[in-house]
């Protein structure tokens, strides 16, 4: 047998490698013996319902062409602006591998505003590695996309999809059905038919904390999102509480796609990109969604969002980056910041109110188990806090150092 030269040369990355896709192997079997007993007899335990979910739903988009033009302007300010803005609006060492390794097809697309080729992705974005970092496109599509999916994989994700279908219900204590998690054929969407319901990969997580934000909130409210996805939370959010304005910060490939999705699907509201419009009060008194790069974080008006939310964008930052971004937050938010991810990430965040006092004070702190049947040890959290001194002279400090 003759060994690729990429092996020969990196023999213990290779190694590694194959202990990763053993350990694999082995945590996928044993979620299969595990979940065939657990859902044994469940009506929806049906594997058609993943070959239907997985079906094609690329619909007409020929009218794409000016949105995708609106995109592009957006996206070559924001690079050229990310160029010059201060390290700490950085993409993270994990974002930019995921730039170097896949993104740079979508990357050179919308820089050249190639509008025919991003077409093609951007109508297809749930199997297209242009949502990478964003869906698990890499991990599914070889297995799942372009060919009968064997029974093995069927069963793989159909039992994955009914452990966080069960998981959602429970956290939001029965008071949805399914029907509640549907959504737009915008992108290709895929994952798991149950009935009449496409349940689209990541929904009931999106729908349950676009469900939790809306509790929080009293009247019109503003919210700021550090790390919005391509979007899905916004989605439900703005579907189920009509007058809620929306602004999402993150990277501009991430950025560029939630344009897209919103856009698509909320033709009706009055959304502003990068460039567009100056980041005022008006601007965004005016608007119902705002989308920007990180970079303009340091921009927004004092206390001017109900709340911010972060779904494990902030465990990415690097320890001495999440400060800033505390200040960021503590500085825009007048109420209530929701926060998602690691154990350790939260752990730091009461390191900062403990170094500027009664800045967040929690108000609930508990476990966040959606993957805890695949990663029982994860140890993610559900944090909600109130900002109740969003003057920190500290913070003044360092917003005037930024700028």
């Amino acid at each position: 047998m003759k060994l690729a030269s990429k092996y020969l040369r990196n023999p213990v990355q290779t190694l590694r490698s194959a202990g990763l896709r053993w350990r694999t192997a082995w945590a996928n079997r044993e979620l299969l013996y595990r979940g065939g007993h657990h859902f044994k007899g469940d009506p929806r335990y049906d594997l058609d319902g993943v070959t239907r979910g997985f079906r094609d739903r690329i619909g007409d988009n020929s009218s794409d062409r000016p949105l995708l033009q609106r995109i592009c302007r957006a996206y070559s300010l924001a690079m050229s602006r990310e160029q010059a803005a201060s390290t700490k609006y950085d993409p993270t060492p994990w974002w930019q591998q995921h730039r170097d390794l896949t993104l740079e097809p979508v990357m050179r697309a919308l820089a050249s505003h190639d509008l025919d080729t991003l077409q093609k992705m951007y109508e297809n974005f749930f199997r297209d590695d242009c949502s990478t970092g964003l869906l698990p496109v890499q991990r599914v599509k070889n297995n799942y996309f372009g060919h009968v999916i064997a029974d093995f994989y069927r069963r793989l994700y159909l039992v994955d999809a009914l452990y966080r279908l069960d998981y959602w219900k429970a956290e939001t204590s029965g008071c949805y059905t399914v029907g509640d998690l549907a959504g737009p054929a915008t992108g290709n969407p895929f994952g798991v038919a149950l009935g009449d319901t496409l349940v689209r990969v990541g929904s009931e997580y999106q729908h349950y904390c676009a469900q939790r934000i809306a509790q929080l909130l009293h009247g019109h409210a503003t919210i700021a999102e550090i790390g919005g996805g391509f979007g899905g939370m916004a989605y439900y959010l703005l579907r189920d509480r009509p007058g809620t304005t929306y602004i999402d910060f993150d990277v501009p490939e991430s950025i560029s796609l939630t344009s897209y999705y919103l856009l698509k699907n909320f033709p009706h509201l009055k959304i502003v990109l990068y460039g567009e419009a100056e980041l005022t009060s008006d601007t965004i008194r005016q608007a119902d969604i705002v989308l920007m790069p990180l970079v303009e974080l340091a921009h927004l008006p004092n206390d001017i969002v109900d709340l911010s939310f972060s779904s494990h964008a902030m465990s990415d930052l690097a320890p001495e980056v999440m400060p800033e971004y505390l200040c960021d937050i503590a500085r825009i938010t007048r109420n209530h910041f929701l926060y998602v991810g690691t154990e350790i990430s939260a752990a730091r965040i009461v390191d900062f109110s403990e170094a500027m006092p009664s800045q967040f004070i929690l108000l609930e702190s508990r476990q966040s188990g959606w993957n805890r049947h695949i990663a029982p040890n994860a140890g993610h959290v559900e944090c909600i806090y109130q900002v109740s001194c969003s003057t920190s002279p500290i913070c003044w400090d360092k917003e005037v150092t930024n700028r």
